[in-house]
């Protein structure tokens, strides 16, 4: 993606009669009452799951020989995008997720993979954790209410999976059969990687990040979540990653073209003797990074 000009901005300030800065009014897009996330016009340019240089593979990727000879299938993982908040309930109060999204004029939801047949199993498991409901303000960890209310939504995928793919697309999951050898998790954390370019707590840290909060007069800190996991006697929190910009009804294409690559390179880089080595550290988890010491011995 091309970097931002100024004439990208469309969040323009002014000055009033005292030369205090103030911003105009923005224009309306949504009708009154609507319960979407962004309902003004945001000059924001927003970035794309998969990065600029997404493109789908040849259409006859999973026909080739390499591929077609190659594949075993392993274990069956189910890709989903989930939302939360009781908009329902008290649509002029959103929350949870979708009240962040509101607040901060972004279309944001969760995405990620679990080995449950239904995936409402994995949901379930959210609104216990309450996956993404706190942050850290200036006094210390606060939480927000709703997000103990996850659902999955709905995917829309542009076009259909490609020619012999191992993976179809669902109305609310993109069912992924996984080539033998490649876990769940490993599967999970390359999808988090090429999913990243739209992740919301790497890109609100941004300088277009951080210009967007100002523009709405806004805490970035409050759009980096965190989730708090009960561990017995003690509580560990760590960062909710698995938050990214997404638009289901027009990301949906490229969600699906990120889930055969992963899979169509796993297959073909193992078959060239190049297995990718799809490893991560988990600072999150308490990994620690140890440098070997460089000192002289005595």
């Amino acid at each position: 993606m091309p970097p931002e000009t100024p004439h990208d901005r469309k969040i323009t300030t002014m000055t009033n009669s005292t030369d205090q800065t103030i911003s105009p009014p923005l224009r309306r897009i949504r009708e009154e009452g609507s319960t979407a996330a962004v309902t003004h016009y945001i000059g924001t340019r927003w970035p794309g799951i998969g990065g600029p240089e997404l493109a789908p593979l040849q259409e006859r990727a999973f026909l080739d020989p390499e591929f077609a000879d190659a594949y075993q299938p392993g274990q069956v993982a189910y890709v989903y995008v989930a939302g939360s908040g009781d908009t329902l309930k008290a649509p002029d109060q959103p929350t949870g997720l979708h009240g962040l999204a509101r607040r901060f004029a972004m279309p944001l939801f969760k995405i990620s993979a679990t080995g449950a047949e239904n995936a409402l199993a994995r949901v379930a498991d959210l609104n216990l954790e309450r996956y993404a409901g706190m942050y850290r303000a200036q006094d210390g960890l606060a939480c927000d209410p709703g997000y103990d209310n996850w659902r999955l939504v709905l995917i829309h995928p542009s076009r259909k999976p490609l020619a012999g793919a191992p993976v179809e697309a669902r109305p609310r999951v993109i069912r992924v059969m996984l080539p033998s050898g490649l876990s769940l998790i490993a599967f999970e954390k390359e999808l988090h990687e090429r999913l990243s370019p739209a992740g919301l707590g790497g890109w609100i840290a941004s300088p277009a990040g951080r210009r967007h909060c100002a523009d709405l007069g806004l805490d970035p800190r409050e759009a980096i979540r965190l989730t708090g996991y009960n561990t017995g006697e003690g509580e560990r929190v760590s960062r909710a990653d698995e938050l990214y910009i997404f638009k289901p009804r027009l990301d949906g294409g490229r969600l699906l073209t990120i889930i055969e690559h992963i899979v169509h390179d796993y297959v073909v880089r193992d078959v060239a003797g190049r297995r990718p080595n799809w490893g991560w550290v988990a600072p999150n988890q308490g990994y620690r990074s140890i440098r070997p010491s460089t000192a002289p011995s005595a």
